[in-house]
Order: C-alpha cells, then structure tokens, then sequence
C-alpha cells in the first residue's frame, strides 16, 4: 500500500514542477516513475486512521534521478475512503527539488514550502520561490502551476517578479528563422 500511496502522491509532484518550465517535454524522465520511492528522514510517524505520513528533519526522497529535501514532508488525504484533498507538502529553508528530464536537461526548483494538491492538480512554490531550467528562470513569492491548464502565475512580494527565457540557438538549418 506505500508504494502505490508515494508513486500516486510523489510521481505528480515531480512531474508538475518538470512541466512548469518544460511543458513539451518528452518522457525522458518516465523511468524515473519505475524506479523505488527513498525517504530519509530523522523521524517519521503514518497514521493510516487520519490518512497523514509525516517525515521530519532532514527529509531526503530520491527516485531515480529526482532528489528532494526538505526540513519536513508531510502528505495527508491519501485515503481513498475520505473527501479531503490529497496534499503534498514539504517545507524548508529552502525546500529543494531537482530532476533530469531528458538528458542534459535538469529543472531545480525550491521555496520555503512547495505544495502539491494532487485533486485539484495545482503546485504551488511559496516563499523565495524559483523554477530554473535549461538557463531559464521564474523567480517570484509565489509561484502556481495548474497542471491541467499547464498555466504559470507569479506573484509578488517585497520584489518584482523575475522571468528569464534563454533564447533558442540559431542553427544554420533555420537561418535566424523559427520553425
């Protein structure tokens, strides 16, 4: 049961902040999925009466070649028996998040808390939060991506909010032209 629970619950989490930055991606990083689900942590407690796992101090999950840290994960609504949400949420100072998606191609993302709320599709990157990529950068307070719409919205703090698109490399192929 807690292994389809962290692949239904982690696998989203992962591919939602792939996407936020790389929303072609091929599935490059589909193996990632077939491989075990690793915590580390300092202490953890799963309550399968209120549908909570927690992990608490030094939160490592690796799977494949994601790799996520965090001070404390903790994921509630995972019972099928419950109408609450599945939620996914890591906290940190900062949280981190980093995959290679293809080769060559790795997206690093971290906030003081990343949420993922699996019924609803929607990540949500909040406090110092940042999406980089392929040298393209969102930086913001807090940054929401709905899956399903496959829609980035940034919002501000003290700071404006950052987009850096790296430019496509000309090729002589296209001669300076999009394809």
């Amino acid at each position: 049961m807690l292994k389809r629970f962290f692949i239904l619950v982690l696998a989203p989490c992962s591919l939602a902040l792939a996407f936020a930055l790389h929303a072609n991606t091929p599935s490059g990083f589909a193996r990632d999925f077939e491989q075990p689900v690793q915590i580390l942590a300092d202490n953890d407690l799963l309550d399968l009466q209120q549908s909570i796992y927690r992990a608490m101090g030094n939160v490592r999950i690796n799977q494949g070649s994601l790799q996520i840290t965090a001070d404390e994960l903790e994921v509630t609504g995972f019972d099928n028996r419950s109408d609450e949400p599945e939620v996914f949420s890591l906290r940190g100072s900062p949280a981190t998040y980093q995959q290679e998606i293809e080769p060559g191609i790795i997206v690093n993302a971290q906030a003081t808390t990343i949420q993922y709320d699996s019924t609803a599709g929607i990540l949500t990157l909040q406090g110092g939060a940042e999406l980089r990529q392929d040298g393209s950068l969102v930086r913001a307070e807090r940054i929401i991506y709905n899956i399903e719409t496959q829609q980035v919205t940034s919002d501000r703090g003290e700071e404006q909010v950052e987009t850096i698109f790296r430019p496509r490399p000309r090729t002589q192929q296209n001669n300076g032209q999009d394809q």
